[in-house]
């Protein structure tokens, strides 16, 4: 009996203390869940920061809500994870971008279109109560005069360095290759800066810089006259002249623009011009297909060496040749053309694997693009 009792008493002290063990460890699981979420929290700080158009704005981050009226921008959120923060966006996101955007921003075509590059409906800005507003180099400058009356913070994002320029399409920079590369940089890290994602836009850029340096690696010195020559052919019959990225990204793949010297910026082109320059490459963007067939079938253009020889390229658009930079116009774009002019050199296996893991790890997507 006394065993018996002895058992009970044993039984209901081991009890008790499991028991009791398992209340202490719910409640440490508590603490550290308590512990991660401060840890997660983020302390806002307020800095200054001089944006892209020499104008300075003051703001508290990490900020929580931003209208972004620029795509550049808006793809760069996405490749920092900051996709929850943007309540809208510039109104052709869709052309500017690609359908690829869609699986970064599941909800975007639910968010609302306040403005575009050039204009913008300040009161419907003003309504959706934004920490920021990304705006492009181009917007309206009453637009920017109501949002600085209202108290509303806005960044201009252009893209380059060497400060505000008289036009902001067509840029005149003492070095282009320099003023490129410094502003998409300034781009990312402020991005990263006032979203709370700076170590993400360190990985970004240095992830780009890596890209760079092994195309500069492998297609070494090329003197001017070996160079392939290319011409840039986008929609309205416009063309990127003299200081836009494209030249830059272009030079960097081994070859020349052939409008760098006849043209100063974005402009118009005559076809008298092109068959002048009668270009090895032209290379359409694949959101101008109406461009690319007009090209590669229009009965004038089958003069022109390019067409004769099937070297139109229509690049993805990922590759970004753009008259402003993105980071995969440098990460991915620079080595994809590099790869067209130079495939011994640069080969389409490196520049598929670089695009697999550009969009895994800073996108979050799988990379579906063609090579």
């Amino acid at each position: 009996m006394k065993k018996f009792s002895r058992k009970i008493v044993l039984f209901y002290l081991l009890l008790f203390m499991l028991v009791f063990s398992v209340g202490c460890s719910n409640l440490d699981s508590k603490a550290e869940d308590k512990i991660t979420k401060t840890e997660s929290v983020q302390t806002k700080e307020n800095i200054e920061i001089m944006d892209q158009a020499d104008h300075k704005v003051s703001l508290q981050v990490p900020v929580d809500r931003i209208v972004c009226l620029q795509h550049h921008s808006l793809d760069i959120l996405g490749q920092l994870g900051a996709q929850e923060k943007v309540v809208a966006v510039e109104a052709k996101w869709q052309k500017n971008l690609g359908d690829y955007i869609k699986q970064v921003y599941p909800n975007i075509e639910a968010l609302p279109t306040p403005g575009e590059l050039k204009t913008m409906n300040v009161e419907a800005v003003a309504e959706l109560k934004p920490d920021v507003v990304i705006v492009a180099s181009q917007a309206n400058p009453e637009d920017l005069k109501k949002l600085d009356e209202l108290g509303i913070p806005y960044i201009t994002v252009s893209l380059r360095g060497e400060g505000k320029q008289e036009e902001a399409q067509n840029p005149r920079l003492a070095n282009s290759d320099k003023a490129y590369t410094d502003g998409l940089e300034w781009a990312v890290k402020t991005l990263g800066k006032i979203t709370g994602t700076s170590e993400r836009a360190d990985k970004i850029w240095d992830f780009c810089m890596e890209s760079r340096a092994y195309v500069e690696k492998q297609i070494g010195d090329i003197a001017e006259e070996n160079r392939a020559k290319v011409f840039v052919a986008n929609e309205g019959e416009q063309t990127y002249g003299n200081d836009k990225y494209v030249g830059a990204q272009l030079l960097r793949a081994g070859a020349i623009n052939v409008a760098d010297k006849d043209i100063q910026g974005y402009k118009p082109y005559n076809f008298e011009q092109v068959a002048v320059w009668d270009p090895d490459y032209i290379v359409v963007q694949d959101r101008y297909p109406e461009v690319y067939k007009e090209v590669t079938t229009g009965e004038k253009w089958q003069s022109i060496r390019a067409v004769k020889e099937g070297n139109v390229l229509l690049a993805p658009f990922w590759t970004k040749p753009w008259g402003n930079p993105d980071t995969d116009s440098v990460a991915l774009g620079e080595a994809w053309l590099a790869s067209k002019f130079y495939p011994e050199k640069v080969t389409t296996d490196y520049v598929r694997e670089r695009a697999e893991k550009f969009y895994k790890e800073f996108y979050g997507i799988e990379f579906k693009g063609e090579i």
